[in-house]
């Protein structure tokens, strides 16, 4: 087991809550967590994550944050069960108040980990995808997420990032009565407009400056929808010649024979640009004309919000909260659908630049007022207040989540005794009793 640095006493006063993660590479669930840490209150909080894998570009960006990061390094599955020991001296070493489980390995080892402990602590697990078809995953992982389902009155709350999350995983028996809904939070000061991004990647490509460019940001994964938006690319094509298509994530590059083969397509070679993985993703989306959020499977895909919060209008699939969450700035269309992909695109591109641009910030208005990272931080901090040990509580305003009529998102709003959410029939439940 490697650790940035050894385990301490926690400061008198702070709650500290071990975040338990399948890995650190980048990817929706890691970057997310990485920005809720980034904006934490640490004179109330002290935060340590625990990966169940090596490695990892984000654990080092985590202990630039100050913050430890511990890798039980687990290979396989027989080495899951030597983790099992490592895990419970690190537990035993300094006790959470809570545990965080981050993706369904990382709820797993989190409900392992408070079994190994000497005393109960409150269990949180977040969930960040929407299940349309389990037999999709993979084997150890589909057996992981139905055995989850069977211990989830174990996890004090579940917390999904959409709607259509929550209900596909209720129907396969996690607990109604655990779970709530809190949506992904945006750096909206990160991810803004940017016109010099603009220039710079149209240099970066060798194109005109006034060159159309439609993108794409997901590590490659056959739930993202690669596969639909080159089909919609070659429909493209032929349309427009000055057209490009810009494509960033793990494993979009030519070294994958999906993207070489397509490349070198006449009509398209030399217009669609492979940039593999990238670190200035908030310049790159914010050089973008359209964004394209073509997935098959998602809850809340964070290529939306920062796409929007960058001013750029999406085309998004019909997939757990995406409609709702783009609402009137963008258009949507049916999963694995090439051909209404292709259809939508060409209907955002044809409008004039300045009705562009006009939707484009109206939908960075929507991330601020709806999405905004400080405001989830926030409703996510009262949470981890409620559900701590009651003489770790002290004088604490809470928040509360109130739900938004006009399209089922949270709004958010100060509060005082306990914090609130309110189901999809609108009835109030309580996260927590506060104190």
């Amino acid at each position: 087991m490697s650790s940035s640095s050894s385990v301490k006493k926690t400061d008198a006063g702070r709650i500290r809550i071990v975040h338990v993660i399948t890995g650190l590479n980048v990817g929706g669930a890691e970057r997310m967590l990485w920005k809720l840490l980034a904006h934490s209150d640490r004179s109330r909080f002290d935060m340590r994550v625990l990966s169940l894998l090596d490695g990892g570009r984000l654990a080092e960006e985590i202990r630039r944050l100050d913050i430890p990061v511990t890798h039980l390094g687990i290979q396989s599955p027989g080495g899951a069960f030597k983790a099992l020991f490592r895990l419970r001296r690190y537990l035993r070493a300094a006790p959470p108040d809570i545990l965080q489980g981050w993706m369904y390995h990382g709820h797993l080892a989190a409900w392992c980990g408070r079994l190994l402990m000497e005393g109960r602590v409150p269990l949180i697990w977040g969930v960040r995808q929407s299940l349309y078809d389990l037999s999709r995953e993979k084997r150890v992982t589909a057996l992981v997420i139905r055995f989850c389902a069977r211990i989830s009155k174990a996890a004090t709350r579940i917390l999904y990032n959409s709607e259509t999350a929550r209900g596909h995983h209720e129907r396969i028996g996690y607990a109604p009565l655990h779970g709530d809904t809190i949506p992904n939070g945006f750096e909206v000061d990160v991810f803004r407009p940017d016109d010099g991004a603009r220039a710079a990647l149209r240099h970066e490509l060798g194109l005109e400056k006034e060159a159309l460019l439609v993108g794409m940001v997901a590590r490659f994964d056959p739930m993202k929808g690669h596969a639909n938006f080159l089909d919609a690319i070659a429909r493209l094509a032929t349309q427009c010649t000055s057209l490009h298509f810009v494509l960033i994530g793990n494993g979009v590059d030519r070294e994958n024979p999906l993207f070489a083969r397509m490349s070198d397509q006449p009509g398209v070679s030399g217009r669609i640009h492979c940039l593999g993985e990238r670190r200035d993703i908030p310049a790159l989306t914010a050089a973008l004309d359209v964004a394209v959020i073509p997935s098959i499977s998602r809850g809340f895909a964070n290529a939306i919000g920062e796409a929007m919060s960058c001013g750029v209008p999406c085309v998004v699939t019909d997939v757990g909260d995406s409609a709702s969450v783009v609402a009137g700035t963008g258009r949507v269309v049916p999963p694995a659908d090439p051909v209404a992909l292709a259809h939508a695109i060409s209907e955002l591109l044809q409008l004039p630049g300045e009705e562009r641009r006009r939707l484009g910030l109206q939908a960075r208005q929507r991330v601020i007022e709806k999405f905004s990272i400080e405001a989830v931080v926030k409703l996510r901090g009262a949470l981890r207040i409620g559900c701590s040990r009651p003489e770790r509580l002290g004088d604490v305003r809470h928040w509360r989540a109130v739900r938004c009529p006009a399209d089922g998102h949270g709004v958010f709003s100060a509060g005082h005794g306990r914090s609130h959410a309110y189901s999809r029939s609108g009835r109030q439940r309580h996260f927590c009793r506060g104190r």
